[in-house]
């Protein structure tokens, strides 16, 4: 069964798109998990271990090319 994460609220997309630094920094905390997930890389220890870990340079690149998107969109109404 698939879960229902919901969307960001239809005024803080308006309020983001329209360069609110702060519902910016909302829309990316919403789909931080789904981001840091995407992310991930498999870490290669000297023992010969290996762990999943957050590409942090990707993820900010991510969110960098979120932020140009978010400031482009534009809200229509009918």
């Amino acid at each position: 069964m698939k879960k229902d994460y919901g969307y960001p609220s239809y005024d803080l997309i308006c309020r983001a798109s329209n360069g609110d630094e702060k519902a910016v920094r909302g829309i990316l905390d919403f789909y931080n998990a789904y981001i840091s997930k995407v992310c991930l890389r498999p870490y290669y220890h000297a023992n010969g271990t290996v762990n999943m870990q957050v590409d942090e340079e990707l993820k900010g690149q991510i969110h960098t090319e979120m932020m140009k998107a978010i400031l482009r969109f534009e809200v229509r109404e009918k």
